[in-house]
């Protein structure tokens, strides 16, 4: 076999792979978003310091900052440790009720989504005028900063100022498609409870 007839059958070879493996993406993206399993989650302003980029919104959850000890999580997480997190309906919105290093068994009524820790802060409350424990709140203690692998979202240009604003204001909610492993995907952005963009399955 020539040496162009052998570099026409590795281009053939290697189209093909290109093509199955496309395949296999589009068919795990159509079967994501299929999923029966659907959350919707409340969004949360952002630090004003991170600035829109290019055409997609950045989004921040409420679920994106858990107190570790009241999720009966361990005490010993860290940053890249991925975790599961068990979400309970309340009213609309789905809201974190464990955290776990390993899947929990699945629960009727209950959603697992799949993360990874990005920072835990360990800080204490200051001390008091005494020394003694301070009465201050302490809001970011013992907490855990989580990514989901939902954090933006491609907008039509020029739109991304105007949604960033509404999710400042508390008013953008998303719509979660969660895989039986925890995977999840953005389905749908809604607007003051009505669908704005939803996410396409092809």
């Amino acid at each position: 076999m020539s040496k162009m007839n052998r570099f026409g059958l590795g281009l053939v070879a290697l189209a093909i792979f290109q093509t199955f493996f496309l395949g296999w993406m589009i068919a795990g993206r159509v079967s994501l978003l299929s999923s029966a399993t659907v959350v919707r989650l409340a969004t949360e302003p952002v630090d004003p310091r991170d600035i829109f980029r290019g055409d997609y919104v950045t989004l921040n959850y409420e679920i994106s900052r858990l107190k570790v000890a009241e999720l009966g999580a361990p005490d010993d997480l860290a940053s890249g440790d991925k975790v599961f997190v068990t979400l309970a309906p309340a009213n609309e919105i789905w809201q974190a009720v464990a955290l776990s290093r390993t899947r929990p068994d699945a629960i009727q009524g209950k959603a697992i989504i799949r993360g990874r820790i990005i920072y835990v802060d360990r800080s204490a409350p200051p001390a008091g005028p005494n020394g003694n424990k301070s009465q201050q709140p302490c809001p970011r203690c013992g907490e855990a900063t989580i990514h989901y692998g939902i954090e933006s979202y491609f907008v039509p240009e020029g739109t991304g100022h105007d949604l960033e604003a509404a999710r400042n204001e508390r008013r953008i909610m998303v719509d979660v498609a969660i895989s039986d492993d925890g995977e999840a995907a953005i389905k749908s952005l809604n607007l003051d409870g009505r669908p704005l963009y939803t996410e396409p399955l092809f």
